[in-house]
């Protein structure tokens, strides 16, 4: 277990480490350090390297996916955190626009198609359709801000009015998008746990307390802790508590762990110190988000798996959907189109967040690994893409940043 969990996270860490240096989030090499440990590389001609180490029986499959279970809710706090109510709020029509069309158009697109077409878009024989629709129609919905975030930062736009629509309008994709899906997974499960209707109250009474009564209870005990206690052990043992408390209380009404963890970690985020969200971040970043990203290919042939029809049916469905409806709400919200335009991009970018909803459905059986590889190379393609399209777009105002900055 331990030399099986060194490989995974040095193998990340270091293809991580090669993608940021060509200007890329790390997740994006993680990924790959898992197609090639997985049975596509080592375990296509090195099979019996790849079952020595990461066996198929026995414990250790247990191990891993315990310690990626905890990657991916710790990854989940994370965004989390970086989710700002106050943001979301104050950029008020623009940001209302952006995040309402780009929820709306990508969920209807998505969703039709995979009406219309479900067994080309991956059904699993015995699926229902109905939920398969309302999962393609969530995974195209959602939007990746970690990757957004960095692509913004590193052209130079995040601290605009660009940048600031953006973040807050990916914020209210991400939250909206984890609730669509948690119901949706609840739906694929329900025989085993709550209905779908209670399901939705224990929902929203959660989001609700949590983000109002909760978040006030978190500011002060974050207060108290900070001026009675020195350090920050303390408080980042209560922060990681409560999430490990929230992904349990999810989980046990019918909803996804991830759910709890990014609900939690919204009402902690505007209250916490800069300085101690960002040693939570290099913590999980470093260590925790490295296993599941890494581990999420493990088991799946990208080669054999390859449906060149539906990833590129699916590409077109998600970015035309994302893109359009984003860009008509900037449109509509006062912006003008070369930024319009670059909102959709910026908002297309899918990430993470993509592979996470992909993993789970497959976990779930709700989908098969033909669809789950499109989904990351989806993810890949719309990460990949967004930065250089968006520089090709903003040239301009980003020229005028680089020159208004100090030298």
């Amino acid at each position: 277990m331990f030399f099986s969990l060194s490989v995974l996270l040095g193998s990340a860490k270091f293809m991580g480490e090669l993608t940021r240096k060509i200007r890329q989030p790390a997740i994006l090499g993680e990924i790959f350090a898992g197609i090639l440990l997985g049975p596509t590389v080592l375990g296509h001609f090195r099979p019996e390297w790849y079952f020595w180490i990461f066996p198929t029986t026995g414990a250790l499959p247990i191990a891993l996916e315990t310690v990626t279970t905890l990657g991916v809710v710790f990854f989940l706090l994370v965004a989390g955190l970086e989710t700002s109510l106050r943001l979301i709020f104050r950029q008020g029509k623009s940001a209302l626009f952006v995040s309402s069309f780009g929820v709306i158009f990508p969920f209807v697109t998505g969703y039709t198609a995979a009406r219309s077409f479900p067994l080309f878009l991956g059904l699993q024989p015995g699926a229902n359709p109905l939920i398969f629709a309302l999962f393609v129609g969530t995974a195209l919905s959602i939007s990746a801000l970690p990757v957004i975030a960095r692509t913004l930062m590193d052209i130079g736009l995040l601290r605009g009015e660009m940048g600031t629509v953006v973040i807050s309008s990916a914020m209210f994709d991400d939250l909206v998008g984890w609730i669509l899906f948690g119901v949706v997974l609840n739906m694929l499960g329900s025989n085993r746990g709550p209905t779908v209707l209670h399901t939705l109250v224990l929902v929203a009474l959660f989001v609700l307390m949590t983000l109002s009564v909760g978040r006030w209870l978190i500011t002060k005990v974050i207060r108290s802790l900070s001026s009675h206690v020195s350090g920050r052990g303390a408080l980042l043992g209560m922060i990681f508590t409560l999430t490990l408390a929230a992904a349990g209380f999810t989980e046990y009404f019918g909803m996804h762990a991830v759910f709890g963890a990014f609900v939690i970690a919204i009402a902690i985020g505007d209250s916490l110190d800069s300085a101690v969200a960002g040693e939570i971040r290099q913590i999980v970043a470093n260590v925790f988000a490295p296993f599941f990203f890494c581990s999420i290919c493990l088991r799946t042939d990208f080669v054999s798996n390859f449906h060149l029809g539906m990833t590129l049916s699916l590409l077109m469905v998600a970015c035309v959907g994302k893109i359009l409806g984003a860009s008509w709400g900037a449109r509509l919200g006062g912006m003008d189109v070369r930024s319009s335009w670059a909102v959709g991009i910026a908002m297309n970018a899918r990430g993470a967040m993509e592979v996470i909803l992909g993993s789970l459905a497959l976990r779930a059986g709700l989908i098969g690994e033909p669809m789950f590889v499109s989904l990351v190379v989806l993810a890949l393609v719309t990460s990949l893409i967004s930065g250089p399209l968006i520089q090709v777009l903003m040239k301009s105002k980003i020229s005028q940043t680089a020159s208004a900055s100090p030298a």
